[in-house]
């Protein structure tokens, strides 16, 4: 197993990134750091446009804690989790049975009492995280759903509040449904199975493989002529564009366009090692590890960042110093960006690419990695937990984890779920993706889409485009796809971030998007009253946008309030004029939402699993 590749700027500015935040001997590695990495400042990043962001003030709440992990200040021990605005508790309150709360008594002093079925005045104790009986008592712990700011909100002209009701179609499922009690809380899906194959079986393949590329190349550009004539509509109204930073947004700098996690890394003075997680299914998968060479001291409290459906590692990093994972880097983080099977040439200890087997997985199958992955960084780090951030199909898969193994949310010490893929929003039910429920069968399904990679073309046609022609057209064509726009972008990053997006991912994978989730309308079981996830469940943030079209952010919300009594809430943040990948994407996203990722980390962090970081203060 390789243990890094890694590339970055040698160069140093030790009073730009200010003293050790963590100097933990156990996670010191041998090539973390050379000597010859700590000399000159670099010309490139600037890390003082981030000064502001650790001072955010987000419209009353408390200051988030200026400098390093924090740890100097009491809220971090005191695990309040404080928050903004209600969720509608009046309504709420009518509908769960409980009386409403009231505002004036901090919010830390409020326990679910479970067997009463309303809060009661309490007071939670205890220099780590919470218990399971502590969990057990804390339905909602008096959460509310928090507005921050958005540039969104300056446009001079404001949107229709988008609202839109979660689907579930009881009908898609299999023919036990008639005794729903009986299934697990989230929906099997057995994928395609193949035994070994002759000469004979793979040329047979291979033929309805030459099939498929014919037929969906046909279909890819029928819906490339649909996007640009929709991009092009004189008469098509767009939302607003927000007002972001006008000289952030007019800046060249000198960037090349590359699908690589490293050239990113190494051009702003960072340093990128690429590792090989061996799953115990015998997938070889890539993760991206980045630090700061010019850093002093231990790289650490490890985060895991993981992308949604057809992206790659590098979604985390096409925003410049603005990227969520260098933003995290620059508060004293341990940042992984890990990707899913078949990503970055990703290989099997016994499939090859062209074999059907390589590519028979779904989002159950990701979120059986993800227990591997956890493994390897904490075994890698020297922690006994890490921080797991993730956006669309990676919150899914992790959702599935926490679900289908009790004990794996111990190993987490948060979870911050952006864009969480739980239920589908209308523009899943919208074409092309209803003509792609009508196919019938998986039989049919591999006729059409064949049984590897989805949409083979545009691997071919990334190949002999420009990255940065390629990366506008993708951007043309995904918009349509998913129904989402620009407006909280900065422009230079589109081509940046779509020269890398709508890799070529599994058509198993597409199968149970459709057939499953779309079909079905969520990922579990919304009729199971119990709750879907064990007292192991690691304290959860939400964000999402209000005008999110793709997922739905709110029906998960109201399921963790009515029933996931097991979920301790640290935020839940509605994000006016958000859609879908503007929590990581969005031109302010650095200032709105990164701010309460590392709130939620620090304040979850377990003390015991940091013994030296009071004496590093």
């Amino acid at each position: 197993m390789r243990q890094g590749r890694s590339s970055g700027n040698q160069q140093a500015d030790v009073s730009q990134v200010g003293e050790p935040i963590l100097d933990d001997g156990r996670t010191h590695d041998p090539y973390m750091d050379t000597d010859g990495l700590s000399t000159a400042p670099s010309e490139r990043r600037q890390s003082d446009e981030f000064e502001d962001a650790d001072e955010y003030i987000d419209d009353g709440s408390e200051q988030l804690m200026p400098d390093g992990y924090g740890y100097n200040e009491p809220s971090a021990h005191a695990r309040d989790y404080p928050t903004q605005e209600r969720i509608n508790h009046a309504s709420r309150s009518a509908r769960a049975g409980y009386e409403p709360i009231d505002d004036s008594v901090p919010q830390s002093e409020y326990i679910y009492d479970e067997e009463n079925d309303d809060y009661r005045n309490g007071h939670y104790s205890g220099h780590a995280r919470p218990s399971v009986a502590d969990h057990a008592q804390s339905r909602g712990h008096g959460v509310y759903v928090e507005h921050p700011h958005t540039a969104f909100e300056d446009t001079p002209h404001r949107m229709d509040e988008y609202t839109e009701q979660p689907y579930f179609n009881p009908n898609e499922m299999s023919a036990a449904q008639e005794h729903p009690e009986d299934f697990p809380a989230f929906f099997m899906h057995s994928v395609g199975e193949y035994g070994d194959f002759g000469f004979f079986s793979r040329m047979y393949i291979e033929i309805r493989q030459m099939f498929m590329f014919g037929l969906t190349s046909l279909g890819l550009m029928i819906l490339a002529n649909l996007a640009f004539a929709r991009y092009f509509n004189p008469f098509r109204k767009n939302y607003p564009k927000a007002r972001l930073d006008f000289e952030y947004e007019r800046r060249i700098t000198g960037e090349r366009y590359s699908e690589r996690v490293e050239y990113y890394a190494e051009y702003w003075g960072y340093q990128c090692e690429e590792y090989e997680i061996l799953t115990r299914e015998g997938w070889i998968l890539k993760a991206h590890r980045i630090s700061d060479p010019r850093r002093p001291g231990g790289r650490g409290y490890p985060v895991v960042l993981q992308h949604g459906i057809l992206c790659t590692s590098l979604f985390f990093f096409t925003s410049e110093e603005r990227s969520l994972g260098f933003w995290l880097v620059d508060q004293g983080f341990d940042v992984w960006s890990t990707n899913i099977r078949s990503n970055y040439g990703a290989g099997h200890t016994r499939y090859s690419r062209w074999d059907p087997r390589f590519w028979s997985w779904s989002l159950i199958e990701l979120g059986d990695d993800l227990v591997d992955v956890v493994d390897f960084v904490l075994q890698t780090t020297g922690y006994k937990q890490l921080a797991y951030v993730g956006h669309s199909q990676g919150t899914g898969s992790m959702f599935l984890a926490l679900n289908k193994y009790a004990d794996f949310g111990k190993k987490l010490s948060s979870f911050t779920a952006l864009g969480p893929a739980v239920y589908p929003g209308s523009s899943l039910r919208r074409l092309p993706f209803r003509v792609m429920k009508m196919v019938p069968s998986r039989w049919a399904w591999s006729l059409v889409f064949g049984v590897r990679e989805f949409l083979p073309a545009l691997d071919l046609i990334r190949a002999l485009l420009p990255k940065s022609l390629f990366g506008h057209m993708a951007y043309i064509i995904f918009a349509y796809l998913f129904d989402f726009h620009d407006h909280n972008w900065v422009d230079r990053h589109k081509p940046k971030i779509f020269c890398s997006t709508g890799v070529t991912t599994s058509s198993e994978l597409l199968y149970y998007w459709i057939h499953s989730f779309v079909a079905r309308g969520c990922v579990f079981d919304p009729r199971i009253t119990q709750p879907w996830f064990p007292p192991s469940f690691p304290p959860l943030t939400v964000a999402y946008g209000s005008i999110d079209h793709l997922v739905l952010g709110k029906p998960l919300v109201d399921r963790l309030m009515a029933y996931e009594s097991n979920v301790q809430i640290v935020h839940i943040l509605e994000l006016k004029g958000y859609e879908h990948m503007d929590m990581v994407l969005g031109g302010d996203a650095y200032k709105t939402v990164f701010p309460k990722i590392k709130d939620t980390i620090v304040r979850t962090i377990d003390p015991e699993d940091l013994p030296e970081i009071q004496g590093t203060r």
